[in-house]
């Protein structure tokens, strides 16, 4: 795993698996390094594969979590297709993850393209033309995670008409996004669709039904105020 510090790899979400299962992981923290793993696919005979990319495989899986896998496919497939909906060009793909994590959802990049780590030294880097860099952001599949209570709720109301329509729940699917994009290594891409988002958010839970202004407060000023006013 690619990232700015060995203390942002550490907290990565994608550690959990391999730390469930006792492996070890290379941490890279310099921006060389990113280049340097682009020319070696493997070192000392073992195949170097990049845990924040997808088609992760631990080598342990048995048939009946591969069983399991697509059974779990096929009853978030109504979700999966409502999200590939609310997010548009944001995302490649949503489906469901194989990977043993407590967060709800994390965002990984395609085998061979730019990891976060990477897109963040690409977008950093001096001469960098910002017009550009519209292609050279990763192409990220959203893996959802089939037992947390986030997305079991959010498949619920994703199949049910009279909610899958209403902003608090596209809303909800945009906030699943932004914690996985954050949680993932990326950078908030829409700063200000974010914190529209999340004072709608506040909004429900506070039980407001408007966040229009409230009136001036009204201020008195006898005559003696205001004639001490004009004077100065």
């Amino acid at each position: 795993i690619a990232a700015e510090s060995e203390e942002v790899a550490l907290e990565s979400p994608f550690l959990e698996p391999f730390t469930a299962k006792d492996l070890e992981v290379i941490l890279f923290t310099d921006p060389i390094d990113e280049y340097a793993l682009q020319n070696l696919p493997e070192y000392d005979g073992y195949s170097l594969q990049s845990i924040t990319k997808e088609d992760l495989k631990f080598g342990d899986e048995e048939e009946v979590d591969k069983k399991r896998l697509e059974l779990y496919k096929d009853r978030f497939v109504t979700l999966s297709d409502w999200l590939e909906d609310v997010y548009g060009d944001k995302i490649d793909k949503v489906t469901v993850t194989a990977r043993d994590s407590v967060v709800p959802a994390m965002l990984v990049t395609s085998k061979y393209g730019y990891s976060a780590n990477m897109e963040r030294i690409i977008k950093a880097q001096a001469f960098n033309d910002p017009a550009k860099q519209g292609y050279m952001s990763s192409r990220k599949t959203m893996e959802l995670n089939p037992r947390h209570p986030i997305v079991v709720q959010l498949l619920a109301m994703a199949s049910d008409d009279s909610l899958s329509e209403k902003q608090a729940t596209t809303d909800l699917a945009w906030a699943l996004y932004d914690a996985a994009l954050l949680n993932s290594g990326f950078a908030m891409e829409d700063s200000k669709g974010f914190a529209e988002r999340m004072f709608r958010l506040m909004q429900a839970n506070l039980g407001l039904d408007s966040l229009e202004l409230e009136p001036l407060m009204e201020v008195t000023v006898d005559d003696e105020e205001e004639y001490e006013y004009y004077k100065e």
